[in-house]
C-alpha cells in the first residue's frame, strides 16, 4: 500500500493542496468545484462533482510541490477516531479529514476556495460543515464521499 499521503499527514500535517478527496492508499478523486452568480436575481450557486480518479504518484510525476500544510480549527469524534476541519496555507483554503483512533489518516477532502472550515457536526450519515465566515455550508454523505453539496448561505 502507498503511504505517501499518510506519511505527509503524520509527519507534517500536509495534504495534496488541490480540490480532491485523498485516501490513505494513495488514490485520489479530483473534484470540479464551480461557482456561479446570476446577476438577474443576485443569487450564487456552487457545484461540486467528481472529475476523475488518479493517484498521488501520478500528480507528483508532474508537480512534486503539491503538498499544503493544514491546521485543524475544529474536530469531532467519529467511529473511534476524529473528523477534523480547518485551513490550508492560504486564507481561501479549507479541509476536512477523517482519522482513526491512532490518528492515522483514512481520507481527506481539500477545498481551494471555501475558506477555513470552522464547525463540524453529523446528522444521520451526513457531515455538515460551515466555513469561517458562515457563508458556505458543506454537506458530505459519509457513506458516499463523492456526494458533496456546497451551498452559499445568505
Amino acid at each position: 500500500m502507498n503511504t505517501l499521503i499518510t506519511d505527509h499527514w503524520s509527519a507534517k500535517r500536509e495534504l495534496p493542496g488541490i480540490d480532491c478527496i485523498a485516501f490513505a492508499d494513495g488514490n485520489l478523486i479530483m473534484l470540479s468545484i464551480r461557482s456561479y452568480y446570476n446577476p438577474n436575481n443576485q443569487e450564487s450557486t456552487i457545484s461540486c462533482s467528481p472529475l476523475c480518479d488518479t493517484t498521488i504518484e501520478s500528480l507528483l510525476k508532474y508537480d512534486n510541490d503539491i503538498w499544503t500544510l493544514v491546521d485543524a480549527w475544529t474536530s469531532i469524534d467519529y467511529r473511534g477516531g476524529k473528523i477534523y476541519g480547518g485551513d490550508g496555507q492560504m486564507g481561501n483554503e479549507g479541509f476536512i479529514a477523517c482519522s482513526d483512533a491512532n490518528d492515522d489518516l483514512l481520507w481527506a477532502i481539500f477545498f481551494s476556495q471555501t475558506n477555513p472550515i470552522k464547525t463540524l457536526r453529523i446528522e444521520d450519515r451526513t457531515l455538515l460543515a460551515m466555513n469561517e465566515h458562515d457563508e458556505i455550508k458543506i454537506e458530505i454523505n459519509l457513506d458516499t464521499l463523492i456526494d458533496i453539496k456546497i451551498t452559499p448561505v445568505k
